[in-house]
């Protein structure tokens, strides 16, 4: 067995040249389509981001369109139990105030009423109290008077009655 430390030069040129039809062929057949795999993958990838980011931006922007609705919502839900409020504060108080008037009407004419059962009263006593008076005075000086000067009598003191003449 020979044994060389320099190789063949047909033999390297050969290795050479299996070397580069295999790394040729190789390039052809493999890298150009990995290549074109990894980059379409890449794109993908790439694009799916994009997708992803933009469906992100869009859903924020819903998330914020409807938390300004939500807070339209409330404000006007606000403003309606607001009025509610005021609405039912104004009934309230024409109620009130109705009922304060119709109380008041209500005392005005039992104040009438009074006032003319009052009078009515010190008429049918003071008429009681002259025909009275005439009774006594009738009996204490034991004289029978006719009808006409009774009245008279009767319509004098009836006229007295109240006053300082018949007090004192």
């Amino acid at each position: 067995m020979d044994i060389r430390v320099i190789p063949d030069p047909s033999s390297m040129i050969l290795t050479l040249l299996a070397l580069l039809v295999l790394y040729f062929g190789l390039r052809k057949l493999l890298y150009k389509p990995v290549s074109k795999a990894l980059n379409d993958r890449k794109e993908k990838i790439e694009s799916d981001l994009e997708g992803a980011k933009t469906s992100r931006e869009e859903a924020n922007a819903l998330k914020a369109e409807y938390e300004n609705r939500i807070l339209d919502a409330k404000k006007e839900s606000q403003t309606i139990i607001e009025s509610g409020r005021k609405r039912g504060e104004e009934v309230r108080e024409n109620i009130i105030l109705e009922a304060k008037k119709e109380a008041q009407n209500i005392v005005e004419k039992a104040r009438r009423e009074i006032e003319v059962e009052k009078e009515k009263a010190l008429l049918d006593v003071k008429m009681q109290a002259g025909e009275m008076a005439v009774l006594i005075a009738s009996k204490i000086i034991e004289q029978e008077m006719d009808l006409a000067s009774q009245q008279n009598l009767i319509d004098k003191f009836v006229d007295e009655v109240g006053t300082s003449k018949w007090q004192s």
